[in-house]
Parts: structure tokens; C-alpha cells; sequence
């Protein structure tokens, strides 16, 4: 049969078919509606209503490229459909290509300035791209359509704080709550609005207040163990970020990962034997290291290359009732007498930041023997590493279980020692990183907060080379108008370190030392230096990363 010319597209054979396909959709026959859309085409091929249904046919199939060419066929027969072009949005957004999801809501808004529906998507992409002046207005533009729109609040009100604009971003958060009082996003949000202001009691009670409908809301567990490590409260703060822990972790759901890390099936199986060698584990847990064993010794055999390992759930299986669990927590008890050293030379360190620009500065001899042991011991013990990444190291947050009297003591005790470096910026994030040996370090990135502290506690005997294991730090800030994934993204390493050698930026190298730490601007690209540690697991190098404050905005 001849393709349909123009003229006659709508006959009834294709509106049959169309709602044919439309039929089968409904019932999740989703390959039955394709061949009906396909065969609808067939009999008129820029038949523009067929292009978007089967482009949104194969949206729901994940076929996103597809999906983006039929409807970009169908907008080009259809031109005036603002309907055409928001799902055109729509699909694009979820094939991650925000620049055309955002042209795509603008012609969509140009079409129809009454479509509340692109306006919000719009204000998302936007916000998402970094175009906040711009996403403001698109959200004020849906608002005023429709006024009651809680989720739009919120988002108005994330803009407008990160744009720095806290008070009018809390009316904001407080307008979507007199609209939907359950709305735990802004809950959360109004409390961390209202802890930048140093509104400490209204924070806490926010987040509180989150917790009391959603008991298990892990933003608003974190941020209220921070409200609270905040108001002095360490013991409450630990509590929270514990739970938010044992929520994320200890859930007995079945481990559905797709793949594993030989790096943390390494590291996993050394710290259970360290944990057994030590009695610190029960015999119920014997099983779970055999099977460890057993699962190294079959990606030793595997011949690909790489770090990250495809599993299938029967690999996984004899592994997974323990592998991301909890099993053993040390304790890291807050210190009477201090955790920072005693002689440390305060005038020295806060002189060297100031004086450089950017700010950089060292500490030596940081922490009291007593507080170093006691952190090595709370890293060697406990079963908290649970982020892996490529380059073989893994990772544990304070929301992950890395939290501690300890830890949260050594943050507010460097605040407060050295005043002239972190003014009025407050601990919002800590974590740790521990090392395969036989693989590399930490990327290069920035990070999203005012003041950097680094710091190492692996004795300097696992050190092979003195002159490396630590380091590197460019003497160039990220620039203001980059977001977060622009500067803290592996795979933004090539523009990262294009835009470096464009400034002329220089690098300083600050070789490993056991107790030693670096305080810088968080704004500054930094990156681990080789490394040759000892293969065994009491010389990995552990580093602790304490982030202070929130990064200046453009």
C-alpha cells in the first residue's frame, strides 16, 4: 500500500490503529501497542499523532533516543502543539539532556503560557542547570497560575536559597506548609534554612516535625544530627546520624547490587578476619566469612579487567544477609581531657591561611595520642564502609555510621581552636576514605563547603615512599559560576584539568604524614597523590575529610 498522503491522514484506519495501540498501552501490552503505532506509520508516515504516541511509547520502553526522534518528527509536522513539545521535555530530562529538555519547556511555554505543568518542569530543569534568576521566574510564573501549589513553593524556595536569598526562600518553605502541613521536603528544607540563619530551636523542631510523620526521612535523620552536634548536643547528634545508619543499612532487605567491587570484597574480607582475630565477632558470622573468601577467590579468577565486577544474585547470595549490614560498631567516646594536641602553635597555622591566597595552611601533630588511637581503632573495627568507587578505596559519611562523641569533638574543638580560619562556618559534613594499596587515589575535585580539613591517621611504617601518599592541591578556585557537578565529577576530570592549565594554575604536593592535616579553601581542586602503602589491612591509608560551612555563591 502507497503511504497517505498528506491531506488524508486522519482516515479512519489510522485512528483505528492508533486507538488500537492506545488499547493495548492501557494494558500493559506495551510491544502489542508498538506494532499498532508501527503500523499506523506504515499506512501515514508524518502522521504527527502517531509520532508522539509512539514516542511516548518508547519513553515507557527506556528507549529514550527513540523516543526523542519520533516526537521531534512529530513537533516538526505539528509545530503549534505545546502538548508535542513538553513531552518532547519530558523524555529528554530523563535521557539526561538538559539543554534540549529546557528548550523544549520554553517553546512549550511559548506555545501555551498557561501550561503550569512546563512552567514547573522548566523552573526544575533550570534550577538543575544552575540558571537560578531564571528558574525563580519560571516558578513565579506556575505560582501564578496556580497559587496553591505546594511543590512549587518548596522549589521557589530552594532557588531563592541558593541564590542566598534564606529569608524569602523560609516564606517560601512556610507557604508550601500552610498548603500541605505532611510536605517533608519542606520541612526539611525550612529547617536547613533556618539553621543558616543560626535559628538552631526552629530548625530542630523542623526537622522534628519531619521525623514525627516519616520516622525513617533520612534527610531530615542527618540534618537534625547535625542541628544537633550544632547546639553542643554530641550524644543526640550521634544518636540521629546512628539511625539514619541503621536505616540505610540494617533494613534486612535482599541485596540487589548488579555488580561488586574487588576492592571492597578485599577489604570486607580482611577487616571480618581482624574482627574474628580480635573476638569482636560472634561465630554466627563464621559463614559470612567464608563465603567472602570464597567469592575473592572466583573474581581472582576472572580474567576482565577493572575494579567493578558484574554479580548475578546466586554470586551474591552467600554474601548478601551480611554485606552491607552493620555488624560491628567500635566506640569512639567523647575525651575529658581534649582531643587536639596540646602545644599546637595556633598563631602559626591561622597566619600561614591567611597569608596565602587562596587559603591554604598545616597542622602538625594534630590530635593527642589518645584521640589518634582511639579513631584508628573506631576505622580498623568498624564495619561502616560501604561506599565503593572505582579507584578502590571505600567510603564511610556520617550518615552511613562514621559518626562519633570522638569525631564530632575533634570538629568542634578545630572551630573553636582556630577561630581566624573557620569564623562562622559550622561542621556539615565529615567522612572517611580507606585505600586499596594496590590501586589509586581520590580523583580531582572540589567540594561544596567553605573550609577543607585533611587529615591521615595510618602510622607512617605503611608508608613505602615518604616523598608521595598524600596530597595535591591547586592554587586556583573552582570557578563561582561551576555547580556541583561541574567541579566535584570524575567524569569532569578533562575539563577540570583543561580549565587549570588554562589559569595557569600550580600544584602543591604535601607528602604523607601520619597525624598531619591540611586546612584549606574548599574551592580548591585537590586530588590524592600516588600511593605505596603496605598490602595489609592495618596499612591502609585512612584519610578524614571535615567539611565546615557552605560554598560562597556567584
Amino acid at each position: 500500500m502507497r503511504p497517505i498522503k498528506s491531506r488524508t491522514l486522519d482516515n479512519a484506519a489510522v485512528r483505528a490503529l492508533l486507538n488500537e495501540g492506545t488499547t493495548h498501552l492501557q494494558a500493559g501490552q506495551l510491544q502489542d501497542a508498538e506494532g499498532a503505532y508501527r503500523k499506523a506509520l506504515d499506512l501515514a508516515p508524518n502522521h504527527p499523532d502517531a509520532l508522539h504516541h509512539l514516542g511516548l511509547l518508547l519513553y515507557r520502553l527506556n528507549r529514550f533516543d527513540e523516543a526523542i526522534a519520533a516526537i521531534s518528527r512529530a513537533i516538526a509536522q505539528a509545530p503549534a502543539s505545546p502538548l508535542y513539545c513538553f513531552n518532547l521535555g519530558v523524555v529528554s530530562q530523563k535521557a539526561a539532556r538538559p539543554d534540549e529538555a529546557i528548550r523544549a519547556y520554553r517553546q512549550a511555554v511559548v506555545l501555551n503560557p498557561r501550561h503550569l505543568e512546563a512552567w514547573i518542569n522548566l523552573g526544575n530543569g533550570l534550577k538543575d542547570h544552575g540558571a537560578i534568576p531564571e528558574s525563580i521566574e519560571a516558578y513565579q510564573k506556575a505560582l501564578a497560575l496556580n497559587p496553591s501549589h505546594a511543590d512549587t513553593h518548596n522549589n521557589l524556595g530552594v532557588a531563592l536559597k541558593e541564590q542566598g536569598q534564606v529569608e524569602r526562600a523560609i516564606a517560601s518553605y512556610r507557604q508550601a506548609l500552610q498548603l500541605k502541613p505532611t510536605h517533608l521536603e519542606a520541612l526539611n528544607n525550612l529547617g536547613l534554612a533556618l539553621l543558616e540563619i543560626g535559628s538552631l530551636d526552629e530548625a530542630i523542631a523542623s526537622f522534628t516535625q519531619a521525623l514525627t510523620i516519616m520516622p525513617g526521612y533520612l534527610k531530615a535523620l542527618y540534618n537534625l544530627g547535625i542541628a544537633w552536634s550544632w547546639a553542643g548536643e554530641d550524644e543526640k547528634s550521634v544518636d540521629c546520624l546512628q539511625r539514619a545508619a541503621t536505616t540505610k543499612h540494617d533494613h534486612g532487605k535482599p541485596v540487589t547490587d548488579a555488580f561488586v567491587y574487588r576492592s571492597r570484597i578485599k577489604h570486607d574480607l580482611e577487616q571480618v578476619q581482624y574482627l574474628f582475630d580480635r573476638q569482636l565477632l560472634s561465630e554466627d558470622q563464621r559463614p559470612y566469612l567464608h563465603s567472602l573468601q570464597q567469592l575473592r577467590d572466583e573474581l581472582d579468577c576472572r580474567l576482565a579487567p577493572g575494579n567493578r565486577m558484574p554479580i548475578t544474585p546466586e554470586e551474591l547470595a552467600p554474601v548478601a544477609a551480611s554485606f552491607n549490614r552493620l555488624l560491628y560498631r567500635a566506640q569512639a567516646p567523647h575525651l575529658p581531657d581534649g582531643a587536639l594536641h596540646p602545644a599546637l602553635d595556633v598563631e602559626a597555622v591561622e597566619s600561614r591561611y591567611l597569608a596565602k591566597q587562596p587559603e591554604v595552611t598545616f597542622i602538625d601533630g594534630l590530635l593527642t595520642d589518645e584521640a589518634l588511637g582511639g579513631l584508628r581503632q573506631f576505622c580498623w573495627e568498624s564495619t561502616i564502609w560501604k561506599k565503593d568507587y572505582e579507584n578502590g578505596y571505600s567510603g564511610a559519611f556520617l550518615g552511613d555510621g562514621f559518626a562519633s562523641p570522638l569525631l564530632l569533638q575533634i570538629a568542634e574543638e578545630l572551630r573553636l581552636t582556630f577561630p581566624r580560619i573557620f569564623k562562622q562556618h559550622r561542621l556539615t559534613q565529615a567522612w572517611a576514605f580507606k585505600h586499596d594499596s594496590a590501586r589509586r587515589g581520590l580523583n580531582i575535585h572540589a567540594d561544596a563547603a567553605a573550609v577543607n580539613v585533611n587529615f591521615w591517621i595510618t602510622p607512617d611504617e605503611a608508608n613505602l615512599n615518604r616523598e608521595t601518599g598524600g596530597l595535591v592541591v591547586y592554587n586556583k578556585e573552582a570557578p563561582r559560576e561551576w555547580n556541583f557537578q561541574d567541579y566535584n565529577s570524575d567524569q569532569n576530570k578533562p575539563k577540570i584539568l583543561a580549565w587549570l592549565k588554562q589559569v595557569g594554575a600550580q600544584a602543591m604536593k604535601i607528602p604523607y604524614r601520619a597525624n598531619h592535616a591540611i586546612v584549606f579553601n574548599s574551592d580548591l581542586f585537590h586530588e590524592t597523590d600516588e600511593i605505596a602503602f603496605k598490602d595489609d589491612y592495618l596499612s591502609r591509608r585512612i584519610n578524614i575529610t571535615l567539611l565546615y560551612g557552605r560554598r560562597r555563591r556567584p
